[in-house]
């Protein structure tokens, strides 16, 4: 019965620790869509990033309520560190820089609604009437 229940353990410890680890790589993913202005791909990892953190904060409280005291997991505590340094070190980024990329949206989608219409994409079009004040 014991055996059992560390075994049982041992795979929630893992899939505890597969899950830090994925929502690391998919915080990293977040940020890379964000560098590269892709709304539909950052959407897409916020997503899932909110699916691992349910899933990792079910299998954390499942292991706090269900592990005997004195059980440990069998695999070492370096990976699950090691994990929880790299997804401190990621959301210490993504508080840093979640706040920036809002304020150059919010600057972006503000110049997009009050530039004047006739612009085209490359930038090569004019207005029929320019209202800007000086003339390049």
């Amino acid at each position: 019965m014991t055996d059992n229940r560390q075994n049982g353990a041992d795979e929630t410890w893992l899939e505890y620790l597969h899950a830090m680890q994925s929502l690391s790589a998919e915080m990293k993913a977040g940020l890379a869509a964000l560098a590269g202005n892709d709304l539909q791909r950052f959407e897409t990892s916020v997503a899932a990033q909110e699916r691992l953190c349910e899933t990792a904060r079910g299998l954390f409280h499942l292991l706090r309520r269900d592990s005997p005291l004195g059980v440990q997991p069998a695999l070492t505590s370096q990976p699950l560190a090691a994990a929880g340094r790299e997804l401190r070190q990621q959301s210490r980024i993504y508080s840093a820089v979640l706040p920036r990329a809002a304020r150059v949206g919010g600057a972006l989608l503000s110049l997009y609604q009050e530039s004047p219409r006739g612009y085209s994409r490359d930038g090569r079009g004019l207005p029929a009437a320019n209202t800007w004040s000086c003339e390049v």
